[in-house]
C-alpha cells in the first residue's frame, strides 16, 4: 500500500497554499479603500478590486456598522463615502439644555 509523502511545508506547521474566501479579500480592499478617505462609485470599486459586487459588499459594510452615505450624481451613478466618527453630529451637540 502506498503512503502519501507530507510537504515539508505542513511538517514545519505551515499551510501550503491560503484557503482565504476570495470575498474576503475584496471586502478588506473596500475597507482599506473608505478608510482612506477616498470617494469612489461601485464602477470604480469593481474596476479596483477585479470584481463585479461593490454594491452588495457596501450593503454589507452597512450592516456591520459603517457608516457609508452616498450621493447621486448626474449621469445616474452612486458617489460612495465614509463618515469618520469625527465629522458626524453628536446627539448632544448643540446646547439644548434639559
Amino acid at each position: 500500500m502506498d503512503t502519501k509523502k507530507e510537504s515539508p511545508a505542513i511538517k514545519q506547521g505551515r499551510k501550503s497554499h491560503c484557503k482565504c474566501n476570495p470575498s474576503s479579500h475584496i471586502n478588506g480592499t473596500i475597507r482599506a479603500l473608505f478608510s482612506s478617505g477616498r470617494k469612489l462609485t461601485a464602477k470604480q470599486i469593481n474596476s479596483i478590486t477585479g470584481s463585479n459586487d461593490a454594491r452588495k459588499q457596501i450593503s454589507n459594510l452597512r450592516r456591520e456598522g459603517w457608516n457609508i452615505t452616498d450621493l447621486r450624481l448626474p449621469d445616474n451613478c452612486k458617489l460612495y463615502w465614509l463618515i469618520s466618527p469625527s465629522k458626524q453630529l453628536s446627539l448632544f451637540q448643540g446646547g439644548f439644555d434639559v
